[in-house]
């Protein structure tokens, strides 16, 4: 439940604060005084819209902070223990939620609930779990086609059902498009998987092949010739002429070796001459072994050819270099697991079916159980209503197949009204008044409402539309339901207001800036100001007679 609230440069609002009593609040004052400001502030709390035009006049900002009492094991809980919110540790025990918005003059907005920086989002969840607000217009709901049916669920307890049919509604529709997409992809997926089979088909011959190394045998073979003609005249000169390089150098070495100590410098010369003859003698010997080891295989040329031809040409129609095609055979396989791994259309034929009987199944499950609670609900609504001057009220849920199943099940449900006797109900938009429709949508509101999760009720002058005996009775409906949960009602009607547990007068102040405030109203208050709501600008002694008498019938029907 609400316990405590404060305004601080709200609106009109300068700083008010407010301790919220359980059961039956009401709100009143006269037109202009800002009645709406407790339920705007409330609203800016729970995460709603809010604006500039918010933050009081000369202000740079206003802030709202509301506190919830909350029960042991209720869904607020859950939400809490979920979000690492709760402000104790214990499971079982009851606690306390603040929320807190600030509104700056810049039309920004900050929130925190107990003492966490939160996201409207998080706010605007956690606020359908704590209030429910029901406005002056909601009878506008009722010519809305959707809303008798969503009545009846929630009404029923039928709303998990009807979620469970929409979702599955929704599961078959996507997977049917999804079925849709593979068969109008099918064959283009056909042509792709049979040009990537063919594209490996050709390079396959090739992955154990290096192109490098091909290439390189290929190019020492094609030169078989002169590069052993030049091999010949190296090892010539290097030492089998009269004057090779290994005779003339051991000649140079004998004359430097003799003369290497008597500097370092020639030193260093015979070493270096040392060193050149080593590997001139190892660069000989290598080169014979290579000549002995070298032979011109035609066969071998021939295989070397019809290779590194076969890679050119696969380059050329794949349009890639060479050496790329090994590396760009593992893309093609991948493209090809790829596509391979893609819904096939049969199988997806075979779950859309699937889930298409799933949603029939909950479909016709949800249908049967609006149709076994319909006339039960329609009855009771029937006998709600007739007491606010609606005597021979009578109401009937009509259902009507849809040509195809939709996602709010299998069928059309209008709520049928007749307000005379003998007179079939019609369509609820068609036959009813205004004024019947405000009662009616009023007493539909109180119905749901005590089906609600939410421990707080806020009524924004739904009584609008209704007076004298009738208001009398939906006071009383309110007192009643107030036996079970919070409510905060506005209200214009006298005999609503005498109804409450506690009142709550707005009054305006024309201060610099006007001001408006709240205050609670002792017993002798509200006898006066329902005087005032019930007699006009003028309070005598006839309409604190009639004041009283109303306060009188609260407790007399206690």
């Amino acid at each position: 439940m609400l316990s405590h609230i404060t305004l601080i440069d709200f609106a009109l609002a300068d700083h008010l604060e407010l301790e919220i009593h359980q059961g039956f609040n009401v709100l009143t004052g006269e037109t202009g005084a800002g009645k709406s400001l407790l339920l705007d502030a409330l609203s800016a709390c729970l995460g709603e819209r809010s604006d500039a035009t918010q933050v009081r006049y000369g202000k740079e900002k206003a802030e709202v902070i509301a506190t919830f009492a909350y029960q042991a094991n209720s869904p607020e809980q859950t939400w809490l223990k979920e979000h690492e919110l709760e402000d104790h540790e214990l499971e079982n025990e009851s606690g306390e939620i603040v929320i807190r918005r600030v509104i700056f003059s810049t039309g920004r907005s900050k929130a925190w609930i107990n003492g966490r920086p939160t996201s409207l989002t998080e706010l605007k969840t956690l606020g359908r779990l704590l209030v429910l607000l029901y406005s002056q217009h909601s009878q506008q709901q009722l010519l809305d086609p959707p809303y008798p049916k969503r009545w009846l669920d929630r009404y029923s307890g039928l709303q998990a059902q009807a979620t469970q049919v929409k979702s599955a509604y929704h599961a078959w529709q996507k997977a049917a498009k999804q079925y849709q997409s593979a068969l109008d992809a099918q064959h283009t997926r056909a042509t792709q998987i049979a040009q990537l089979e063919q594209q490996l088909e050709d390079v396959e011959p090739l992955l154990e092949i290096n192109y490098h190394d091909i290439e390189q045998e290929y190019d020492r073979l094609s030169h078989h010739e002169t590069m052993m003609q030049d091999c010949a005249s190296i090892m010539y000169a290097l030492d089998e002429s009269e004057q090779n390089l290994l005779q003339e150098l051991g000649n140079v070495l004998r004359r430097a070796e003799a003369q290497q100590f008597r500097s370092p410098q020639l030193e260093q010369v015979y070493n270096s001459i040392v060193n050149a003859q080593s590997e001139l003698e190892d660069a000989s010997a290598t080169l014979r072994q290579f000549v002995d080891r070298q032979s011109f295989d035609p066969e071998r040329m021939e295989t070397l050819n019809q290779q590194l031809e076969q890679f050119h040409r696969l380059a050329r129609k794949y349009r890639i270099q060479p050496d790329e095609l090994i590396a760009q055979q593992a893309i093609w396989q991948a493209e090809l697991e790829q596509l391979n791994f893609l819904d096939n259309p049969e199988k997806l034929a075979e779950h859309v079916a699937e889930l298409e009987q799933s949603f029939l199944n909950d479909a016709e499950q949800l249908n049967d159980a609006r149709l076994a609670v319909a006339d039960d609900v329609a009855q009771k609504l029937s006998e709600q209503v007739k007491p606010l001057a609606l005597p021979e009220a009578l109401f009937k849920f009509d259902f009507q197949p849809f040509d195809t199943p939709n996602a709010e099940g299998l069928s059309a449900i209008q709520l049928l009204f007749t307000a005379n006797k003998g007179i079939p109900p019609q369509p609820l938009a068609r036959v009813a008044s205004g004024g019947e429709l405000s009662r009616i949508a009023l007493v539909m509101q109180v119905m749901n409402a005590s089906k609600a999760d939410a421990e707080v009720l806020v009524f924004d002058e739904i009584d609008v539309g209704i007076s004298g005996g009738t208001a009398e009775i939906v006071g009383r409906l309110l007192a009643n339901l107030a036996d079970h949960v919070q409510i905060l009602c506005i209200t214009h009607q006298a005999q609503v207001a005498a109804q409450s547990d506690q009142h709550l007068l707005v009054k305006k102040q024309q201060t610099d800036p006007a001001s408006s405030t709240i205050l609670v109203l002792d017993e002798a208050e509200r006898i006066h100001e329902l005087a005032r709501m019930s007699g006009g600008v003028e309070i005598n002694d006839t309409t604190l007679q009639h004041a009283k008498q109303l306060r009188e019938l609260k407790f007399s029907l206690k």
